[in-house]
């Protein structure tokens, strides 16, 4: 598996199972190892800068930890950087591409706000100073399943629309290197919860031929264990239940209980149907995440990253 022996590390997930706090901790981690990061956010997002006390610059790459920078990528400014390494002035690019009749073609061109931002991803893992790779590694916090599913086959469908020319030469590098499991890895993110597990599930089966570059999953929000073994408590119910002075501690117990059960089950579901490692994030009693809280998340990953 090796995350970190690859050069992209895609991070997806169903919406709200914490995709992004995800993809910080594994950039954080390597950054940790020494290795130089850039983790880029999609579709314009804007969260990691806030989670290391950093103003974001948007499409630029900040530094926000030493060894980790990061941007957020909008496929207008990834159309824009992409056009302008092709034309090399800005002008021309204006008179060409930003006017009534372009701006809407490029607007309606089917996948290409998708491409581009993966484009924006190949173009960081080719770069190259002095021989030697820029960044050792490229996490990309991706859009939700279905969605996350369309930007990686954005390559191919580009390569389907223009059979050959520019566009579809450019694509085919993308492709080429998404396709890879040898230099990317996904990543997929799930709550101990029934639907993101359906979800989760539901995603790998659609991955079709990006399944072999599915090198983890990971549980996020896993509460600490209370009860322990499923029978335990239902026995010990029974001599408790109706007793006055212990209702409240026995309403606590059912939650844990019925909790417990659920993770159990999530973990087993996910553990069946993903050939992969899973692995396993504690549950934050607050929501205000910082530095700290990343790095408890980066080190709980350890595990996992060079396995």
């Amino acid at each position: 598996m090796n995350l970190l022996a690859r050069r992209v590390v895609i991070v997806t997930g169903k919406g709200g199972v914490g995709k992004t706090t995800v993809a910080s901790a594994i950039a954080l981690a390597a950054a940790e190892r020494g290795r130089k990061v850039a983790l880029c956010e999609t579709q314009g997002s804007r969260r990691v800068p806030d989670l290391f006390d950093r103003p974001s610059k948007g499409y630029k790459l900040t530094e926000v930890h030493p060894g980790l920078s990061t941007l957020s990528i909008t496929s207008d400014q990834a159309i824009e950087d992409y056009i302008l390494q092709q034309v090399k002035v800005r002008a021309l690019y204006k008179l060409a591409f930003k006017n009534r009749v372009m701006g809407p073609f490029m607007r309606a061109v089917p996948g290409l706000h998708d491409l581009v931002q993966l484009g924006k991803v190949w173009d960081l893992e080719r770069l190259r100073d002095a021989g030697e790779p820029t960044w050792d590694l490229v996490v990309v916090d991706a859009p939700a399943t279905g969605h996350g599913l369309t930007m990686l086959k954005s390559p191919q469908s580009m390569m389907d629309l223009t059979v050959a020319g520019p566009f579809h030469d450019n694509a085919k590098l993308i492709r080429d290197l998404v396709v890879d499991a040898q230099r990317t890895a996904l990543v997929l993110v799930s709550l101990p919860e029934e639907m993101p597990v359906n979800e989760t599930i539901e995603l790998y089966e659609r991955l079709e031929g990006f399944r072999a570059q599915v090198a983890l999953s990971v549980l996020n929000e896993v509460h600490p264990t209370v009860i322990g073994h499923p029978d335990t408590w239902p026995r010990a119910r029974e001599h408790l239940a109706g007793r006055a002075e212990l209702a409240e501690a026995v309403r606590f117990a059912d939650r844990a209980h019925v909790r417990e059960v659920a993770q159990a089950t999530a973990r087993r579901r996910l553990a069946d149907a993903l050939p992969c490692a899973l692995a396993e994030l504690p549950f934050l009693f607050h929501r205000d995440l910082r530095l700290r809280d990343l790095k408890g998340l980066a080190t709980a990953l350890d595990p996992w990253l060079e396995a």
